[in-house]
């Protein structure tokens, strides 16, 4: 019986768990972006703002870091999966 990970597929899958937090990135920027755009004058388009950007400074930048350390954990167990077999 087999006993292990594939640490090719292990690897792949990191790389996609990373890549996806990037393109959460990707997409907050674009919103970000379009945030600071809007054609609004005023103290509560201030606030809106403000209230936004510490939404992405704060909870998305969280998720993001947390999808690049999920994605380097799992390289890393493929990593040490990859030395304990060569080391039998």
């Amino acid at each position: 019986m087999f006993e292990g990970m594939n640490t090719d597929e292990g690897r792949e899958v990191a790389q996609e768990i990373m890549n996806a937090g990037q393109e959460v990135m990707d997409l907050i920027n674009q919103v970000t972006s379009r945030v600071n755009g809007v054609d609004w004058i005023g103290p509560d388009y201030e606030s809106y703002k403000e209230d936004w950007n510490q939404f992405v400074s704060g909870a998305v930048n969280g998720l993001v870091e947390a999808f690049q350390a999920k994605g380097k954990d799992l390289d890393s167990q493929a990593e040490q999966q990859d030395t304990g077999s060569s080391a039998k």
